[in-house]
C-alpha cells in the first residue's frame, strides 16, 4: 500500500515537472523534444532567421546548455537545448518560448543580462535598443533553470543588458 502512494506521487511530481516544459511555447511547444547538430537548420524551424545564441555553462562541464534566438516577421523564438553527451554533437531541445510582436527598435539578448548589476548567463531579456553601455528598458524577462530545466519568467526590475559593441 506504502509502494503504490509512493509511485503515484512520484508519477505526480514527474508529471508537474513535464508539464512545466513549454509553458510559454505557444505555437512552437512541438519543437521540444526535437534534436539537432547545427543550429541554424533546426527541425521545424524552415523560414526562420538565426538571431543569435549564447552557451549557459561553461565549456568544460558534461553538458552544454545553449539558448537561441530565431526571428520571422515580429515572431521570436527562444530555443532551450542540452547537449547531454559533447561527444555525440546532438543537441536536444529541452524548452521553448515564443514572443511575438517584437517590434522595430526591440530586441530580446541572452548571454549579456544581469540582474541588479551580477552578470548572469541564464537570463534573458526583451527590451528596448538603446546606444548606451546596457540596455536597461525590460519589457519582459526569462531565466534559464539549469536543475529544472525550463524557462521561468522573472521580473524585470533590475535587469538589464550589456549592448555588446558600443
Amino acid at each position: 500500500m506504502k509502494r503504490g502512494f509512493f509511485l503515484s506521487m512520484l508519477l505526480l511530481l514527474l508529471s508537474g515537472v513535464a508539464m512545466a516544459q513549454g509553458k510559454y511555447a505557444g505555437t512552437k511547444k512541438s519543437l521540444i523534444g526535437k534534436t539537432y547538430t547545427e543550429m541554424p537548420k533546426l527541425p521545424g524551424l524552415k523560414g526562420w532567421e538565426f538571431l543569435e545564441g549564447s552557451m549557459l555553462n561553461y565549456i568544460t562541464d558534461p553538458e552544454r546548455i545553449t539558448v537561441d534566438i530565431y526571428k520571422r516577421g515580429t515572431d521570436r523564438v527562444i530555443i532551450g537545448s542540452i547537449m547531454e553527451d559533447t561527444a555525440t554533437g546532438i543537441y536536444k531541445v529541452i524548452d521553448v518560448v515564443e514572443v511575438k510582436g517584437v517590434m522595430e527598435g526591440w530586441s530580446i539578448r541572452t548571454g549579456s543580462c544581469r540582474q541588479n548589476k551580477k552578470a548572469s548567463t541564464y537570463i534573458i531579456a526583451w527590451g528596448k535598443d538603446v546606444i548606451a553601455e546596457f540596455m536597461n528598458l525590460i519589457k519582459s524577462a526569462w531565466k534559464f533553470n539549469p536543475d529544472k530545466r525550463r524557462f521561468e519568467v522573472m521580473p524585470v526590475k533590475g535587469i538589464d543588458c550589456e549592448n555588446i559593441g558600443c
